[in-house]
């Protein structure tokens, strides 16, 4: 219980100290884009000319028209690209904070939370060029269109558990960080990205078993199709409640040991 208690203590104080990780956050992406004459529009520039071509390309062998297959691309490529990047920055969020780690007493949530702001960031730049792709919506817009807020929540949810588990343990075991790595580009190439999955056949069944298809569907089938894919809405609310009892009890077990690992 004291461990619980304390870790609760921890991510108390970090929420109240925000101006702390959104200026390191800032601070993140300046140091990225510094000495670059565009600065933050870098993001939008590459993300919208690598799906263009993407588009061009991969479009030839889709049977659908290119307006619905350069949304379809444009919003699973942008909703991949957040994942992907906050699954590796979760990764490393103990480990590029090595310094303040230790050299300060602030709450470790500080940093994950830092990580998940900075990606979000950069995740509403891409959202811009998204935004553009939808005037090629094929269908008209509904209520139904609203149900993305609560999946962009889900989104947060998701992130935040995520880089308590992740950040721990890829700190202790460093060969489990480039395990992902080679997984996710594994795991793409197994998502409805470039390619549209049918209702039933091999395709289905390879996006259904895979829960990042999941999370992208209950924000690209709204927002292009009209409609609310209520099995991956049960699929990623399960994952959540899963995710946020083990962030909890990782969290609560490694605190102690972080210091030593980094």
């Amino acid at each position: 219980m004291d461990l619980l208690r304390t870790a609760f203590t921890d991510w108390a104080k970090s929420v109240r100290m925000a101006s702390l990780w959104a200026n390191l956050a800032l601070e993140d992406l300046h140091d990225r884009y510094r000495r670059t004459a565009l600065g933050l529009v870098w993001i939008v520039a590459s993300f919208a000319l690598f799906v263009m071509v993407k588009v061009l390309i991969f479009g030839q062998l889709s049977s659908a028209s290119t307006a619905e297959f350069g949304i379809f691309v444009t919003i699973g490529f942008g909703l991949w690209a957040y994942v992907n990047s906050m699954v590796v920055d979760a990764c490393t969020a103990y480990m590029h904070a090595r310094p303040w780690i230790l050299a300060t007493a602030i709450p470790y949530p500080v940093f994950l939370l830092q990580a998940v702001l900075r990606n979000w960031m950069v995740f509403a730049l891409t959202m811009l060029v998204m935004a553009v792709a939808l005037y090629w919506k094929p269908t008209g817009w509904s209520m139904r269109a609203w149900s993305v807020l609560p999946a962009l929540l889900c989104y947060v949810v998701t992130s935040v558990w995520l880089a308590a588990i992740l950040a721990p343990v890829c700190t202790r075991y460093r060969d489990v960080y480039h395990a992902i790595q080679t997984g996710l580009r594994l795991v793409f190439f197994a998502t409805p990205i470039l390619w549209m999955p049918a209702d039933s056949g091999k395709l289905a069944m390879i996006a259904r078993l895979n829960p990042i298809s999941h999370y992208i569907a209950i924000i690209r089938e709204p927002l292009i199709y009209d409609r609310i894919p209520s099995e991956s809405w049960l699929v990623v609310l399960a994952i959540n409640v899963v995710g946020l009892v083990l962030a909890v009890f990782v969290y609560a077990s490694t605190r102690r040991r972080v210091a030593h690992w980094v």
